[in-house]
């Protein structure tokens, strides 16, 4: 009897192997795995160049004292304000350069030359301080907290538009 149970347990394993051989890859399938190998291959070396590049204990334990001497260093000027200043100067901030600097006697006349609906016009594209000295120059009380429209609307209303309202009730118009 014993040689019997061999003989069905060497059959019965010759047909599991059969049954296995029809799940192995076939050429494609091989030819594939055979071109990816080398690809895996390169992205294991770079794995291992970039584990190579991680730091060891001695590298980490000199940068930690890198770290807790600077931060000695900046808890120190901390506590000394003149020596930050000297060692750490602040950045100058840039400075804004003046614009063109405008003459008032010049922008006043040109403005007498314009008609009475392109002043407010012409009056709102120049800067608040030109507005404020020109409103000066034109005995305008003005200050520095109205708006630029609301200086420019002040100007345009009793230095142009009432002088021009006056000139023209009195019979004297501008030739």
């Amino acid at each position: 009897m014993a040689k019997r149970t061999k003989k069905l347990d060497l059959i019965d394993t010759l047909t599991k192997v059969k049954e296995c051989l029809s799940l192995l890859p076939g050429e494609d399938e091989r030819q594939r795995m055979t071109h990816i190998i080398p690809e895996i291959m390169k992205e294991l070396d770079e794995l291992r160049e970039s584990i190579g590049r991680l730091p060891d204990k001695s590298e980490t334990h000199q940068i930690s004292d890198a770290i807790h001497t600077l931060t000695s260093f900046f808890d120190t000027l901390k506590d000394k304000p003149l020596l930050a200043d000297m060692l750490l100067p602040k950045k100058a901030k840039p400075r804004k350069t003046k614009g063109i600097v405008t003459d008032i006697n010049t922008l006043r006349n040109q403005l007498e030359e314009l008609p009475t609906e392109k002043i407010l016009e012409e009056l709102t594209k120049h800067k608040k301080d030109v507005l404020i000295e020109l409103s000066t120059k034109m005995n305008i009380t003005a200050n520095r907290k109205l708006t630029k429209d609301a200086l420019a609307d002040r100007i345009f209303k009793l230095g142009f538009a009432n002088k021009r309202g006056y000139d023209l009730l009195s019979g004297k118009q501008a030739e």
